[in-house]
């Protein structure tokens, strides 16, 4: 090898991310607890970026799910303007079930054996309880080996509790990201907002909201759009914002 070509090999090396975060989920539509709960975990865990992966076919999820390339789009939409959230579509590219565990293999592969992956994950899949708890996931012992778990809280789960549910599967690396509040907004109450025309203002970012509305998603019929601000009244409003500034500029 000469030394161009040894010199463009460190820096490829080099430029690659060492930690990357990986967000599966449907993102039916993506919303601000999605985003928020991304980016906060990105700074604690020195993330050089986040995957958000769009799911194409849940396996535990066979109904009631949007387009998957209408669900894609909206999720670039979302991420648009951070520099550290990437959209993926590689499970998009795949027939059959979704499995998380072919996700991680392909992601690992891609990034190479330096690159960490963190895959963050809802606290339900620690419940006991639950049909799809983590031990019971595909191939699970392949996936512990090769990525980090960030657990999320869900609503109605403590840290505690958390913490205490995820030693009972001692062969994964886990940590539970209590500084990360459950957000009071999901993906099923901005779809039921939707269908009965109420607003979804501060939930999802408007590039999101314009999308939904161009496609018509989420209604069950008839015109329910939620009201919005006429023209005249969104002049109203940026002429009055001035003069207030104006006005706390010059007060004495």
């Amino acid at each position: 090898m000469n030394l161009a070509k040894l010199k463009f090999w460190n820096w490829w090396k080099t430029s690659q991310p060492q930690r990357v975060g990986i967000y599966g989920g449907k993102f039916d539509p993506p919303h601000v607890g999605h985003l928020m709960c991304a980016e906060m975990t990105r700074e604690a865990f020195h993330l050089d970026k986040v995957l958000f992966v769009t799911s194409a076919n849940p396996p535990h999820k066979k109904t009631g799910v949007s387009d998957a390339r209408v669900r894609h789009e909206m999720v670039e939409a979302a991420l648009f303007r951070n520099c550290f959230f990437e959209a993926c579509d590689i499970e998009l590219k795949r027939s059959g079930p979704s499995y998380t565990l072919d996700t991680v293999r392909a992601l690992s592969k891609q990034y190479g054996p330096s690159t960490e992956l963190f895959l963050m994950l809802s606290s339900e899949y620690l419940e006991p309880t639950h049909s799809w708890h983590l031990s019971k996931w595909h191939d699970s012992a392949e996936l512990f080996r090769l990525t980090h778990f960030l657990i999320f809280a869900r609503p109605g789960h403590t840290t505690e509790q958390i913490e205490e549910w995820a030693k009972l599967i001692p062969e994964a690396r886990i940590e539970v990201l209590a500084f990360c509040p459950a957000p009071p907004v999901s993906s099923t109450m901005i779809r039921d907002r939707i269908g009965r025309g109420e607003s979804v203002w501060y939930m999802i970012l408007p590039e999101v909201w314009q999308m939904i509305r161009k496609r018509g998603l989420y209604t069950t019929g008839g015109d329910k759009t939620p009201r919005r601000c006429t023209t005249c009244q969104k002049y109203g409003n940026l002429v009055a914002g001035l003069v207030r500034s104006l006005r706390n500029r010059f007060s004495i």
